[in-house]
């Protein structure tokens, strides 16, 4: 009899440890806070202002219900505005060729200053358009193009 008592338990505890385990790599399998979509691309060089980097403050930065709109002008920078000025409450948030001491680029990934990372409250840049942002800084931040 204590066979039989021991091989059920036995299942139940594999199956349910099995049905966790499961659960936890399947929850953990996507990463919602930072939706790289594979299928985007950004060229390594001579990104145009107008082509690729515009679109992206459109989109992720000055959509209507976003920050950086001309309406709203969070933290005094409007990125709606083509060109903007790059001009906010921090002061000159672009640094042309300095994409590591450019305000705009490094509240892309992290906190800075009491600067909440942006966006905040939505999804976070994908790393192909923050990397696109990097090198379209180092390059020059030419709105030009």
């Amino acid at each position: 009899m204590k066979k039989m008592f021991k091989e059920p338990v036995v299942r139940i505890i594999i199956s349910g440890i099995t049905l966790i385990l499961l659960g936890f790599f399947i929850g953990c399998g996507k990463d919602t806070t930072n939706p790289d979509n594979p299928n985007e691309q950004y060229p390594t060089s001579n990104l145009s202002y107008s082509q690729h980097i515009r679109p992206i403050f459109l989109q992720d930065c000055a959509a209507v219900g976003v920050c950086h709109q001309s309406s709203m002008k969070a933290g005094g920078l409007d990125l709606e505005k083509d060109p903007p000025d790059f001009q906010g409450e921090h002061g000159l948030v672009v640094i042309p060729f300095s994409a590591s001491n450019s305000l705009l680029y490094e509240v892309l990934f992290q906190n800075v200053e009491n600067i909440r990372q942006m966006p905040p409250e939505r999804p976070a840049l994908s790393s192909a358009k923050i990397n696109a942002i990097g090198t379209w800084i180092n390059e020059g931040a030419n709105t030009a193009n």
